[in-house]
């Protein structure tokens, strides 16, 4: 009995002995610490291709995305594209990359020639999605980026204030034949015959061959040969300093309404100057995030809608994501250059 009694108390003070051990490991993680850790590294691989790809507009939001969702996810993002806008050198770009067989793929759509590549990558058996801007004829599974459409509204919707009871005409620059664009174009097109039915709104988009300073001479030169453009719209990143540096050596920053794609540092200050009067800044970062996002649930998400889905076609993921846009206008310009410069740092 006595052993009995000894063999047992051993036992007791083991266990005890183990759990006070055990308690500290328990307390390591600080008190309040919610944000999840970074899940270790997988071997997945997505890629994103685009043109222009180290342009500043892209480094300062679609990196920061894309970078943060590789990070929490735990895969690897590839950056592939010219540095330039080339669009041969483009596709060849995407086409190189089919063979190396990335888990997923995210095409920024300009131009509706891509199509081929995009869909060279799906019969490949590449999950393949379209951000930025979309190539809906496309096998792509997914669009994520802004509704370009709305865009446009949203860019006449800020100048038609200006426009009331004006007659005269009003123009665009960006990417000629880029469907974003048209959407845009027809958007503000729309807007503007309802709310400023005085202004005609020229159908066509002047090249902005992604240069700011060649955008400032495109426009410079409508100004100056047709003094009945009222409005000038911009479709392109580049287009808001060319847009407000042209309206701004002209001296008709009252006369002429400039609008813009896009809010980063050197839009917001000719929102400020008054050479623009709205920057419609895109949430690019969520172009990136989502887009990883979406080819990562496309792989492992799980959900069936049926019991053969492939073969109906249904795709586990949405079929597009519109993720919006914030307005910079005179009256909130300031926070938005306070909140840019506190980023910088």
């Amino acid at each position: 009995m006595k052993r009995t009694v000894c063999i047992f108390a051993l036992i007791l003070a083991l266990v005890f002995g183990f759990a006070a051990c055990a308690a500290p490991a328990q307390e390591a993680a600080p008190a309040g610490n919610t944000a999840a850790p970074a899940k270790a590294k997988s071997d997945e691989v997505y890629v994103w291709a685009c043109q222009y790809n180290s342009l500043p507009l892209f480094v300062n939001n679609d990196y920061i995305g894309m970078d943060l969702i590789a990070e929490q996810l735990g895969v690897t993002v590839k950056k592939i594209g010219p540095q330039e806008v080339d669009l041969p050198a483009f596709i060849a770009a995407i086409e190189q990359e089919i063979p190396n067989k990335p888990d997923g793929m995210m095409v920024v759509g300009w131009d509706s020639s891509l199509k081929v590549p995009i869909d060279k990558a799906m019969d490949a058996g590449i999950p393949v999605i379209t951000e930025d801007a979309d190539v809906p004829d496309s096998k792509r599974l997914c669009f994520v980026g802004t509704d370009w459409t709305q865009l446009g509204e949203a860019q006449a919707k800020a100048a038609a204030p200006y426009l009331t009871n004006v007659t005269g005409k009003a123009v665009c620059i960006g990417i000629p034949g880029a469907d974003n664009n048209i959407q845009a174009l027809n958007g503000y097109t729309n807007v503007m015959k309802k709310l400023a039915p005085g202004i005609t709104v020229e159908q066509q988009v002047y090249a902005s061959e992604s240069n700011a300073q060649k955008v400032a001479e495109v426009a410079a030169n409508l100004i100056k040969s047709d003094p009945s453009i009222v409005a000038i719209a911009g479709f392109d990143s580049t287009c808001g300093p060319g847009i407000g540096q042209a309206i701004k050596e002209a001296g008709v920053q009252d006369k002429v309404i400039g609008t813009c794609v896009d809010a980063e540092p050197e839009h917001l200050q000719c929102v400020k100057e008054n050479s623009l009067k709205a920057a419609v800044g895109q949430k690019r970062i969520f172009f990136t995030y989502y887009g990883v996002r979406m080819l990562y649930d496309y792989n492992h998400n799980g959900i069936k809608f049926t019991t053969d889905d492939a073969a109906m076609g249904i795709s586990p993921i949405p079929a597009s994501i519109s993720t919006g846009f914030i307005i910079a206008t005179p009256e909130n310009v300031q926070i938005m250059i306070d909140t840019a410069a506190a980023k910088a740092k």
